[in-house]
């Protein structure tokens, strides 16, 4: 663990880095809006960065190649625009470890329900997200599950980390993945992250949400500490 003044330092250099040396243009409009900057001379609008529907005969699994863009969304909070494509922006290179359900059936075949997303091509300046743990907040029948699967991301040339939230369909939330928040990368990020994560969980419990059943895995976050986090939230109380 990096002291105060070395996470300070370290955070100086991330956020001196030039972001058009990791982001499209339009990402980087995308993501000085969702960390409340300005928007430069020259950023494109908002209104202007929104995805152009694909080839409805495309292959919805296929790897696709391409800056993030804005989605219009019918989902409501905590999702909006620029968190699920933050998220995305954040995930790119990790999406095929995310939380994936499928079923199978005589009518409508095999299903999945976590598309692919166009990911942007950052071989030589990947983000490296970070695995903290992935949750299961409880079980409706036998194969159905409700995971949430949280990573962390630190961002050169805004010097900031951000925390999102993955699951296995867009039942719950209207998406796969959104942003929970940020925190600068003079923070630790496991006490970043920890700290948002316990938000998240208490809005969760003041709208009447039991506590998570169980961990599916864990990652800069383990398990003691999980639950540790669990009862600090909901106390001892039971699913």
């Amino acid at each position: 663990m990096t002291s105060r003044n070395e996470s300070a330092t370290l955070a100086r250099v991330w956020r001196q880095l030039n972001p058009e040396h990791y982001y499209e243009a339009g990402e980087i409009a995308i993501l000085r809006a969702y960390f409340g900057l300005k928007p430069r001379p020259g950023d494109m609008p908002l209104a202007e960065l929104h995805e152009v529907p694909g080839d409805d005969d495309a292959d919805p699994d296929a790897p696709r190649v391409g800056p993030i863009r804005l989605r219009h969304l019918q989902a409501g909070e905590p999702v909006n625009e620029l968190n699920e494509a933050v998220a995305r922006i954040c995930l790119a290179e990790v999406q095929d470890r995310l939380p994936q359900w499928s079923c199978s059936s005589p009518v409508n075949g095999f299903v999945l329900g976590r598309a692919r997303f166009t990911a942007p091509e950052r071989t030589f300046t990947p983000l490296h997200p970070a695995h903290l743990l992935c949750i299961n907040w409880g079980d409706s029948g036998p194969g159905f599950s409700w995971p949430e699967d949280y990573y962390v991301t630190l961002l050169p040339g805004f010097g900031r980390y951000v925390l999102t939230v993955s699951a296995d369909s867009p039942d719950s939330y209207g998406v796969t993945d959104f942003a929970l928040g940020w925190f600068r990368a003079s923070e630790d990020r496991v006490a970043g992250s920890k700290r948002l994560l316990v938000r998240w969980w208490r809005e969760a419990a003041k709208h009447d949400g039991g506590p998570w059943a169980y961990l599916f895995s864990e990652g800069l976050i383990d398990v003691k500490e999980a639950y540790r986090m669990r009862r600090l939230v909901w106390g001892d109380r039971e699913e």
